[in-house]
């Protein structure tokens, strides 16, 4: 079974939903890692979003094949929503994919912060993101910064690394698995068109209505029920 988020006492305690759930309900980006590389670790978008939903998550949506997820949770941390996630395409689809995390907010951070915004308005399929699941030891960013065929084509902001594949993506080794192995934490890569994408596919899921689940009987505890008086009965027979 997968970890399903505790739902919300109702009024009076009655119900599992109440007016409440709604505020809860956080919008969530999930950005899976390695995923539908040609023939290898096939991960189908429109059965990830059946699975998801089945979990708990609503309002799932997927971009590109690449493994881009927006959804809706009650969960309210990052790390619940990874191993979330995680767990799903573990027992759905036998495939252990690490998961990172980003609330609207953050996605909108990366997008201001970027060094290479003249750059990627040019090249925008040069520009890539390499988005952290934790800021790297300042010591790793420092000797990784050492290098000077690096410093005026990447920078480290935070969890994030801006890479400006000026000469090619494919001509040069030092791709996303090279970054996060030399910064020591784990992270999946996005090109800029795709990060661009992203707000406006949060935006087009935050202009529906949340699919609340229905109302949940508590055991043991059955809904008030209005009473009238006689005199009131008698006038609504008038």
């Amino acid at each position: 079974m997968h970890p399903q988020p505790n739902p919300a006492p109702g009024r009076n305690g009655r119900y599992a939903r109440s007016s409440c759930y709604r505020a809860a309900v956080a919008v969530w980006v999930c950005l899976l890692r390695a995923v539908n590389l040609g023939k290898q670790r096939k991960l189908p978008m429109p059965a990830l979003r059946g699975a998801l939903t089945a979990a708990g998550m609503t309002d799932v949506r997927t971009y590109l094949q690449s493994g881009n997820v927006i959804a809706r949770s009650q969960l309210q941390e990052h790390q619940q929503v990874c191993d979330l996630v995680r767990a799903v395409i573990a027992e759905e689809f036998s495939l252990d994919v690490p998961v990172i995390t980003r609330r609207p907010a953050e996605i909108d951070e990366v997008i201001a912060a970027n060094p290479f915004s003249n750059e990627a308005a040019q090249r925008a399929h040069l520009i890539r993101v390499i988005f952290l699941a934790a800021v790297p030891p300042s010591a790793r960013i420092d000797q990784l910064m050492s290098d000077n065929s690096l410093r005026q084509t990447c920078r480290v902001i935070g969890s994030h690394v801006y890479v400006d594949y000026v000469r090619g993506y494919h001509n040069t080794g030092r791709t996303a698995p090279w970054f996060t192995r030399a910064l020591g934490v784990d992270g999946t890569e996005r090109n800029w068109r795709t990060v661009l994408a992203l707000p406006a596919l949060v935006r087009e899921l935050t202009k529906q209505p949340d699919q609340l689940p229905p109302l949940v009987r508590i055991p043991g505890r059955t809904p008030r029920q209005k009473t009238r008086s006689p005199g009131q009965r008698r006038r609504g027979r008038d």
